[in-house]
């Protein structure tokens, strides 16, 4: 059975308003779902319905649901156990429900007997974990110990939704209505969650299919108030070449302006002298080509970043050939995540990945070579959604690493099985050199923030594409330096720029 974690739910609610399914709306399906569970339980016209809500958007559900029930004959009683309401559509459903005449709202207090044909338990959803405290702890108890059929909207409160852990006190439902998908913890908590239900709110599937603002927003991790240097993520960018000397720059520029603290850009020196940004910490190399006695001089620093980037204007050379085998070593060794772009690609072995976290992101050229090790003459392959998807899981499974494979249509895939696309945002003007490079930096950084692979690829590809087309639309081409300026306010303001870029492609 297909699952849904608390942080992946949290994200789905947000893409979900990107492509046009607001969360008032969601809230008005799963309400309705709860309350067509909830007459199925009840003897129809003058049954007793009490509910409890909490502040956040499962109270919201909950108001709803009593809205619903009211307007089928059914006397609702509704405790609120603050009127401090925090989820702005759960304030607005509470204000609608307050105007009704034929449902009665009160405070929940302490030592209230509850006693009802059905129970509705509204109080604490999947953003809340750890034991309920006070006031929360007492409206559980008063749950449990109430005659009445007690349903469960989402999850049991108390029970966390990812582990089935229950810390504290925990509604013992006999029904739980669960959204959109079960929750991990709900499988292993049978006897807390009673019959479990799963209630379809009219979720659009790209919502959980398709990266989004809620990627960036959930897993793109924000610096702490109380943040110093490094805690936004250090980055150790090391590649390119005398004939290359851009495409370092860009890599190193794009972990930048996606908010790494520290980049550092370890290269030829010729490469440092043909460039200048005060920003990046360059690091010079002898000769005109990494060799593995570089990676030697930068073990220290390796220990030290949290994210290593390479591939971009490496070139392909028996020098670059051993660079690279020795990089790999000293990753794997250490224990730090590598992102892989451009010539590395074009080097790299079936094999040479095992025990190391990874991101590769080819082209469809590069792609054919990375499988051409087992397909004799580099077989073409044909530029549809279906061909990207087949060579994205042969690729993963070759080479047990999380993809990023670009496109009209990027494909982001995972070792475990994990899938989504970058449809509904980008601009065809990427296609210009040196875009890729900028993704391969932003991967980097994502990569430092959110820590899984495969929640930095399909982040950092929402931020890429979302500053091209906004480049784009704004200034007229998606050139690399474009989309460096606006990446920061995708990271800042995912869904708002998003939803930007879209009213901006309408008015054209």
């Amino acid at each position: 059975m297909e699952v849904l974690r608390s942080d992946e739910s949290r994200a789905a609610d947000m893409n979900s308003v990107f492509w046009g399914v607001s969360t008032r709306l969601l809230m008005e399906n799963a309400g309705a779902e709860v309350a067509r569970v909830v007459k199925r339980l009840t003897k129809g016209v003058g049954s007793s319905v009490i509910i409890i809500a909490g502040v956040g958007g499962k109270a919201g559900d909950s108001f709803v649901a009593a809205r619903h029930l009211a307007g089928e004959g059914c006397e609702v009683q509704v405790y609120l156990v603050s009127r401090n309401i925090r989820h702005e559509d759960a304030r607005a459903n509470l204000e609608v429900l307050s105007d009704q005449d034929n449902v009665v709202i009160r405070d929940y207090e302490v030592g209230t007997v509850f006693e009802a044909d059905v129970i509705v338990d509204g109080l604490l959803g999947i953003g809340v974990k750890g034991p309920p405290k006070g006031i929360y702890a007492e409206a559980i108890k008063t749950i449990n110990t109430s005659r009445g059929v007690k349903v469960a909207i989402d999850v049991p409160s108390g029970l966390d939704p990812d582990t089935g852990a229950t810390p504290g006190e925990v509604v013992k439902a006999d029904i739980t209505v669960t959204l959109v998908a079960p929750k991990p913890g709900l499988l292993k908590a049978s006897q807390i969650v009673g019959e479990l239900l799963v209630a379809n709110i009219g979720m659009p599937p790209n919502a959980l299919r398709a990266v989004g603002p809620g990627d960036v927003e959930v897993w793109f991790r924000k610096k702490d108030v109380k943040a110093r240097k490094g805690d936004g993520g250090k980055v150790l960018v090391v590649t390119g070449s005398r004939e290359y000397v851009g495409a370092p720059w860009l890599t190193a520029m794009g972990a930048w302006a996606a908010g790494a603290d520290l980049v550092y850009l370890a290269t030829p020196e010729y490469v440092l002298e043909s460039r200048f940004s005060p920003e990046i910490i360059g690091i010079p190399l002898t000769g005109d080509y990494l060799t593995q006695d570089a990676v030697s001089k930068l073990t220290d620093l390796i220990e030290r970043v949290d994210v290593v980037a390479t591939g971009p204007g490496l070139t392909v050379r028996s020098e670059t050939r051993g660079f690279l085998e020795a990089l790999l070593r000293v990753v794997r060794e250490i224990g730090k995540p590598l992102v892989l772009d451009a010539d590395a690609l074009k080097m790299i072995k079936e094999g040479e990945l095992n025990g190391v976290t990874a991101v590769m992101t080819p082209h469809l050229g590069e792609a054919a070579k990375l499988l051409e090790t087992n397909i004799k003459g580099a077989t073409p392959f044909k530029d549809t959604v279906e061909e990207r998807i087949t060579v994205a899981k042969e690729i993963v499974r070759r080479y047990k690493t999380t993809l990023i494979l670009k496109g009209y249509v990027d494909v982001v895939m995972s070792p475990d099985g994990r899938m989504k696309m970058r449809v509904g945002v980008g601009h065809q003007d990427m296609s210009c050199g040196g875009t890729g490079d900028v993704l391969t930096g932003i991967t980097a950084t994502s990569l430092a923030r959110a820590g899984d692979a495969f929640r930095a690829a399909s982040a950092a590809v929402f931020i890429n594409a979302v500053a091209g087309e906004l480049a784009y639309l704004t200034d007229g081409r998606s050139s690399p330096t474009n989309i460096l300026k606006y990446v920061p306010q995708v990271t800042r303001s995912p869904l708002e720029i998003a939803l930007k870029v879209k009213e901006l492609r309408s008015s054209i």
